[in-house]
Parts: C-alpha cells; sequence; structure tokens
C-alpha cells in the first residue's frame, strides 16, 4: 500500500541514520530486525541450549522478552517490561502509515507517537 504522509524510502533513510549515529556495540540489537526477531524467537524456545547465538544475546532475550503463543506452534515475541508485541523494523513503515490513518482526522506527530506507545514497547517502537 502506498502512503503519502511519508515515504518508505524516508523512513528506511531516518532508521539506518538512526543505528548509524549509536555506538557500534548498540547497533546490532537497537531495533529488531527479522533476523534478530528469528534469533530471540530460538533462544526463548530452547532457553537451556548453550549452542544458540551467544552468551550475551541469550542472557539479553531472556531479560528483555517472552514468547505468547497465538496458535499452537505460531509465537510472537512480547517485551517483558509492558508485555506489548515487539515491532520489527521491517514492519515499521506499515505499521506507522496504518496508525496514521486510522487516526483522526490524520492528528499530528505527538498523538501518532502516543497511539504506536500504546500499542508498542517503550525503546523498542518505531
Amino acid at each position: 500500500m502506498e502512503y503519502n504522509f511519508i515515504s518508505k524510502a524516508t523512513l528506511d533513510n531516518i532508521v539506518n541514520n538512526y543505528i548509524s549515529s549509536l555506538p557500534e556495540c548498540r547497533q546490532e540489537k537497537a531495533l529488531v530486525n527479522e533476523n534478530l526477531f528469528e534469533r530471540i524467537k530460538k533462544i526463548l524456545l530452547d532457553p537451556s541450549n548453550k549452542e544458540i547465538d551467544t552468551k550475551t544475546t541469550r542472557e539479553w532475550a531472556r531479560k528483555r522478552f517472552i514468547l505468547e503463543e497465538i496458535t499452537p506452534g505460531d509465537y510472537r515475541i512480547m517485551a517483558k517490561r509492558d508485555n506489548k508485541p515487539v515491532l520489527i523494523v521491517e514492519n515499521m513503515y506499515e505499521v506507522l502509515c496504518r496508525i496514521h490513518a486510522e487516526i483522526d482526522n490524520h492528528a499530528g506527530q505527538k498523538q501518532l507517537w502516543e497511539s504506536i506507545k500504546l500499542q508498542f514497547p517503550r525503546g523498542l517502537s518505531p
């Protein structure tokens, strides 16, 4: 779907600039992409398996996330802090545009951000 209030390329540029501005040690886990999402899911599905990823990543994932089974064998990752689903980077554009369109009269930035924060965890949302 095409939206006219921000282009996907613009959002991708904003995300890339944000990640690049962080110290290198924080860039990988600053925002959850599909690859990191799958790694977190593997860790949480088999928490005693020491062969999955690094010790640091396993501890980070177990400390911050839980799995919620939607249907048998189908899970979503929730942030422990506020029990909200994790928004992966690849889905940010669609979610941002959908929420923007759902707000009455296409409200401004503040109302858009408040709506996003209600649905996704602080620190893991766009």
